[in-house]
């Protein structure tokens, strides 16, 4: 098939559609810039972006299935101003406009507001919209990660992963896995500054990143199994993975990463308010975001 992913032939067939939206990162506050200082944010008016893509997937002639929000609803600076549930609570009745069900992944900055249980607990956890397979148990994921799976259309599955499963962020620091998500982190990076990437031969390894814990990979593998007997086309939507740069990437060398053995075949990056038409060209699609 010589089309490329995301476009139609004459002979393709609009099975249906989603809409992918990442990196809000809605704060009350004037402009600013990010972390690296090198480039401008909007804080206040990324709820005008959000309102425009909600316009505009209500408008469609054919409403999306779902939309799915890759993670950093609202910025960090919000805990710091003590306004991390307020600014939320903003955002998520702006996604109330929508008319159909929207997705949460979680990025750095919902752990820079929040603690994992806080999240566990809220509206960003959308597992309750998660599809159960009769008879395979195994595909049903773990509580000690937010994880799920659903299928939009016939034939085709949304897997939903937490890239921040490993992870020193929104976890108390008194726990086991903080201190095993510290070890791995300090082995790779031994910088003071654990987000700095300088000098590193390995520059994921830092502290706004996260990884994969074996349990979730091996839920993965499950739900990949299920859905390739069956001959499913699959969607991964996760936060952060990209090739580059590198500080963007989530931890590796902890497993190999999953999707390399069940042909991935093409990765698509979305940081900004886009809707996205997907056909079924391909055998799994990676849907992800950056991390800043």
């Amino acid at each position: 098939m010589d089309d490329k992913p995301g476009t139609l032939s004459e002979n393709s067939e609009l099975l249906f559609s989603f809409g992918v939206i990442a990196d809000i990162q809605y704060a009350d506050l004037e402009d600013g810039y990010n972390f690296q200082g090198n480039r401008r944010r909007y804080y206040r008016h990324s709820l005008l972006h959000l309102r425009g893509a909600i316009e505009h997937w209500n408008t469609e002639g054919r409403l999306p299935c779902c939309v799915l929000q890759l993670g950093d609803i609202i910025d960090g600076y919000n805990a710091q101003y003590k306004a991390s549930e307020k600014s939320l609570e903003l955002v998520m009745n702006t996604f109330q406009m929508l008319k159909v069900p929207v997705h949460h992944t979680w990025g750095n900055h919902e752990f820079y507001n929040f603690s994992r249980n806080y999240l566990m607990n809220s509206k960003l956890n959308t597992k309750f919209l998660e599809d159960q397979i009769v008879h395979h148990p195994e595909t049903v994921p773990s509580e000690d990660y937010y994880a799920y799976h659903f299928v939009p259309f016939p034939h085709f599955r949304f897997i939903l992963l937490d890239a921040y499963d490993l992870s020193v962020l929104g976890v108390d620091q008194s726990s086991p896995k903080y201190q095993q998500c510290l070890k791995i982190l300090r082995e790779h990076n031994p910088n003071s500054e654990l987000n700095s990437p300088q000098g590193l031969s390995e520059p994921q390894f830092v502290q706004f990143n996260g990884g994969f814990s074996q349990e979730q990979l091996n839920w993965l593998n499950e739900v990949l199994t299920f859905s390739d007997t069956n001959q499913e086309k699959v969607v991964i939507a996760i936060f952060p993975f990209t090739q580059r740069p590198l500080t963007v990437c989530a931890w590796p060398g902890i497993t190999e990463m999953p999707w390399q053995s069940f042909g991935l075949t093409s990765v698509w990056c979305v940081s900004s308010p886009v809707t996205l038409t997907m056909v079924a060209t391909l055998r799994i699609l990676l849907v992800c975001t950056t991390s800043t």
